[in-house]
This record gives structure tokens, C-alpha cells and sequence, in this order.
């Protein structure tokens, strides 16, 4: 094929990914999917390898997609043209129940050549707790309606027993109706958008450019490769808990082999499988994080297909917390990925330095808060925005506020809509002072939240990582962790601990404060310039200026003192040397 035709061909599927995306975002009625843009948008071939993903597709659903439609399709004695077909099987997806897929067969005559597909975060699907994301849960039965490739539309005929089914299992049923249906309107969007290719330059000729295409992904990550010195690189790390066993630390272990273009990636040593719902499937666990962690390694700027993810492998036992065994709680499946994710790049921290940041706050969900309003006779349940910080990197500071690494450009819920959905009142949302790690590269600061209740609720601490401290490298400092209080009526405050389901009568007030990424590099090598500006921005303390960084400066003129300042930084240098 030539270049140009094969380009034409690439780029179309990328842009009607895309626009399937956007289509999605605008018509979805669930706060998950039109604020956070919690979805996967992309083309399957018959075989259940990813065409395609659109680049706005969450990260943490890095072209996953494939196992479930091919799992769909065996599941199917025929699959017709206008079928539609939902799925959040905890098996082949190995995700929470919440995320649904919908797949869409596209055919050219009667040739079957794609499917268009599109996951997305259902509010609630039934469940012990409201969002049926309990941090308690033992096993996948108390956490929702399982529906393993369900056929809800024959030939564009609606099964109504099975619609019926879904709302009556839902404590949000018109937000979770009105998400499947705009998955579906996204779906029959990208098959107009795909036949209308395929009608233009033939089955065949599309078909040429999605494998070529495949085949130069596929090039560009064993080149990305052979710039890492081969070897086998280990890390370790823990998480709090895994919501149930409250006192016992939850294992992270990781061994890297780099090898001639190839990676593998091995879990062999990470945690068994838990009692409590932080598990996950192979494919939505171990071979997702492992895609996640080799994309942001060699080829972060192309968009995810097939080809990308040829030169990996990802070793993971059965039984394992990544590769759970049926029946295991998948509520909190993504919620380790963060803490995991900076322990593979910690591993290869000293063999490329130059390319991987410091640490992570290593949190993916913050709090939640639900409950029921009498009033309006309403569940209602928000998670107040939870951003933090990221670890410094080689060349800058850490950004932030963001999500959790594998969530990307996800967003957080505006506080503004958080009154709206729920009764929480919000008086307070700032940068947290002297969160980010120091460093010659500071970390990324976490924030400060402070709301109360006008009505009775209840609240979940879903945040994992309030312990191990997100590290700091090459000689940078540690960030500060993840912290949820209840302020109490004379003002004390407590600090709750991990999966705490804590009752908030009306008038509580919470304040959770998130943590900060690691810092880069001797704080002592930071320009003393930009430690006073972050200073007079309100970054750092002049308490951390001056014993993190050696850096003095005046209380009143907010000037650096640069005699005070010499003699500290060489102070701080021969300690360090000694």
C-alpha cells in the first residue's frame, strides 16, 4: 500500500474514534462519565485485537478492550448485523462491575471486518453500598449485577426483560439507562463512520493499513526499547491494606527484565489475591498495568493499537492480587495501579534516570460520600475532588493538581457540581503548602478540601497509600501522603483510617488532604530564585525554604538573604557528604 493511502486510512479510524468519544462525553447523564471521563473508545477486530483506541480513552483502560469482546463473541451462537451486546464480565474484563462495555458488530455484506465499542463507568449497579464500590466487600456477589455478554438487542429489536433487569438493580436507573444509551448512539456512530471507510477503499485496503499500522507501532516500541540497558531491575513498595485485613500491609513487588527489544514484566512476587475488593482479573489487572507502564516507557505519543504492546509480556500466577481467582471482590480493582505503576518505573529508576520521575501520591479515589436524601427521596453519591501531586521529573517539577498516573487527563467532579449532586457543602479547596517532595525538581502539591454535610451521609476512605510515603530520587525527598479527617463540634479532629465506612450526621465536616508527589535531585541544587518564588506563592513554608532547600529568606521584606543562605547550603553539602 502507499504511504499516503495508508496514512488517509490510520488517521480516518483515529478521528472517527474520536468523534465516537466526543459523542459520548456530550450525551452521557453520569457525573463519572461527562465530568471524569471515565470511558474506552475504540475499533476490535473479529479476533479481539484493538484497531484502535481514541486518544481520549482513560488510561487505565490501555487497549483492554479486545479480551472482553472476544470473550462476547464466543459467548454468542450468532452475532447479526444492528446486534448489540453488553458486558462487565469479571472474568474476561477483570475489572469492577461498573464498568460496562457495549459492542456493536460492524459488516460489510455479510462479512463481520470490526466492532465499535465503548466502556463506560455505570453509576451504580446494585450492590451492598450506593456506586456498589464498597471498600468491605469479600466477594463479586455483594458488589452487583454481573452481565456476561448480554445480547440486549436482537437485529435492533430491544429485549425488555433484560432492560428491566438492569433498572431494577440500580439505585441511579435513568443515569445508568441513559449512559448504555448513549454508549449505544456512540457505537452506531463510529459503524456509519467505519462503513463509510470501508466503502471508499475497499475491505481489503483498510484491512492492509490497520496491519501495516500495527507493524510500525510494533517497530517504534522495540526501538524505544533498545535505549534501556538490558537487565533485570526489582522494586518494592506496600499499600495500606486491602479494605478488609485492616493491619496488614499489602505487598508490592515487581521484577523488569529488559532484553533484546523485549520486556517482561513480572508479578510472580506481588501480594496474593485479598479478602478485601482491591483484586483484579489478569487482563484488567496484570496485563493492563504492565500495558500501561510499557506505553509510558516507549510509545507515549502514538495513539494504542495492537502493535504497540507485540514486544511485552507480563507474567502473573493465577491466585495473585493482579490475577485474582473468581469469586475475589474487584470493587477497587484500579485503586493499586498508581502504587504499582511507580514501583515498575522505580525499578528502572537507575537504569534510565533521565527518563523516570520520582514517585507518585500513589492514590486513585480520594473519599466517597453517599447516602440517602428523604427529601427528594434520591441516593445520591460523589467523590469531592481527590487530585494530588506528581513526582518531580529529570528536567521539571512535578505537575499538579492531577489524578492518579493511570488516569491521565481525567477530571475531577467540580465542587461546584458536588453541591449540586449531593448535599455537601464545600467550604474550602486549595494547594496543601509543603506537600510536594523537595528536591532540585520539586514534586507536584496535593490539595486541601474542607466540606460538611447538610443532611446525614455516610463516608468511605478509599485512599491507599497514607503510609508508604511517595519517594522521593537521586537525592530528592519524600512527598507527603494522603490524610482524611472528621472534624469534630469543638473542633478536634480524627483521622480515619483505611475503608473506613464513617457515618456523617448533618452539620460533620470533613477535611481530607492529598498527598504530594517525590522530589528529583539534591533540594541543595535548586535555583534560589525559584525556591523564593515558591515561597511568595505559597508552595512551601518559609520554614521549608529554609531546612529543605538552604535557602534563607527574610519574614518582612521576603528577600533571600544570600550571606545566611551560602553559609547554610555548604553546611547542608558537608553533612551530606558525611
Amino acid at each position: 500500500m502507499d504511504t499516503i493511502t495508508r496514512e488517509v486510512i490510520r488517521a480516518s479510524l483515529l478521528a472517527y474514534a474520536d468523534e465516537m468519544t466526543k459523542n459520548f462525553w456530550r450525551s452521557s447523564y453520569g457525573v463519572m462519565n461527562y465530568e471524569v471521563r471515565d470511558f474506552a473508545v475504540g475499533f476490535v477486530d473479529p479476533e479481539g485485537r484493538i484497531v484502535v483506541q481514541s486518544r481520549f480513552t482513560h488510561p487505565a483502560f490501555t487497549a483492554d478492550l479486545g479480551y472482553v469482546v472476544k470473550d462476547a463473541v464466543a459467548e454468542q451462537d450468532e452475532i447479526n448485523p444492528r446486534d448489540v451486546i453488553i458486558s462487565n464480565d469479571p472474568d474476561s474484563q477483570g475489572q469492577h462491575l461498573n464498568n460496562v462495555v457495549v459492542i456493536l458488530p460492524i459488516y460489510v455484506a455479510q462479512e463481520l471486518v470490526a466492532f465499535s465499542c465503548v466502556r463506560a463507568h455505570w453509576q451504580d449497579i446494585g450492590g451492598a453500598t450506593v456506586g456498589s464500590t464498597g471498600t468491605k466487600t469479600t466477594d463479586i456477589f455483594q458488589e452487583g449485577l454481573q452481565l456476561k455478554a448480554i445480547k440486549v438487542y436482537d437485529r435492533g429489536v430491544a429485549n425488555q426483560e433484560v432492560l428491566k433487569i438492569i433498572r431494577s438493580n440500580s439505585r441511579f436507573p435513568d443515569i445508568t439507562l441513559g449512559d448504555f444509551n448513549a454508549q449505544i448512539a456512540a457505537c452506531k456512530l463510529g459503524e456509519r463512520r467505519l462503513g463509510s471507510l470501508l466503502a471508499k477503499y475497499g475491505v481489503a485496503d483498510v484491512m492492509t493499513a490497520i496491519h501495516e499500522g500495527w507493524d510500525m507501532s510494533e517497530k517504534a516500541a522495540r526501538a524505544a526499547l533498545r535505549e534501556i540497558p538490558k537487565g533485570e531491575y526489582i522494586a518494592e513498595s506496600f499499600l495500606d491494606n486491602d479494605g478488609v485485613e485492616l493491619d496488614r500491609p499489602v505487598k508490592i513487588k515487581v521484577h523488569v527484565k529488559v532484553q533484546n527489544e523485549r520486556m517482561i514484566i513480572d508479578f510472580s512476587e506481588i501480594a496474593d489475591q485479598t479478602r478485601g475488593p482491591i483484586n483484579s482479573g489478569y487482563f484488567g489487572g496484570a496485563l493492563n498495568v504492565g500495558r500501561i507502564a510499557f506505553k509510558c516507557l516507549t510509545t507515549p505519543r502514538l495513539p494504542s493499537d495492537e502493535g504497540c504492546f507485540r514486544p511485552l509480556e507480563v507474567v502473573c500466577p493465577k491466585g495473585k492480587m493482579l490475577n485474582a481467582r473468581p469469586p475475589a471482590p474487584l470493587g477497587h480493582w484500579s485503586v493499586p495501579f498508581p502504587t504499582i505503576l511507580d514501583t515498575i518505573f522505580k525499578a528502572l529508576s537507575e537504569a534510565v534516570p533521565h527518563r523516570i520521575p520520582a514517585s507518585t501520591r500513589g492514590d486513585a479515589r480520594g473519599v466517597g460520600v453517599s447516602g440517602y436524601d428523604p427529601a427528594k427521596r434520591k441516593f445520591f453519591h460523589i467523590s469531592p475532588p481527590h487530585m494530588g501531586g506528581h513526582g518531580a521529573r529529570p528536567m521539571a517539577d512535578g505537575p499538579a493538581p492531577k489524578c492518579a498516573i493511570q488516569q491521565g487527563d481525567e477530571h475531577a467532579v467540580p465542587i461546584e457540581l458536588c453541591e449540586i449532586k449531593s448535599p455537601i457543602l464545600f467550604e474550602s479547596l486549595r494547594l496543601r503548602r509543603d506537600s510536594g517532595g523537595a528536591g532540585k525538581f520539586r514534586g507536584g502539591l496535593g490539595i486541601e478540601t474542607v466540606f460538611s454535610m447538610e443532611i446525614d451521609g455516610r463516608l468511605r476512605n478509599m485512599m491507599i497509600r497514607s503510609q508508604c510515603l511517595p519517594w522521593g530520587v537521586h537525592g530528592g525527598k519524600n512527598g507527603a501522603t494522603n490524610e482524611a479527617y472528621v472534624i469534630k463540634s469543638e473542633g478536634a479532629e480524627e483521622r480515619l483510617p483505611r475503608a473506613t465506612d464513617f457515618p456523617l450526621p448533618k452539620g460533620s465536616k470533613v477535611r481530607l488532604k492529598t498527598g504530594g508527589g517525590g522530589g528529583y535531585g539534591n533540594p541543595v541544587q535548586r535555583d534560589e530564585e525559584e525556591v523564593l518564588q515558591d515561597a511568595l506563592n505559597g508552595y512551601i513554608s518559609l520554614r521549608a525554604a529554609e531546612e529543605d532547600y538552604g535557602v534563607v529568606i527574610d519574614p518582612v521584606r521576603f528577600t533571600i538573604d544570600r550571606e545566611a543562605t551560602r553559609q547554610k547550603r555548604r553546611t547542608m553539602t558537608e553533612m551530606g557528604a558525611t
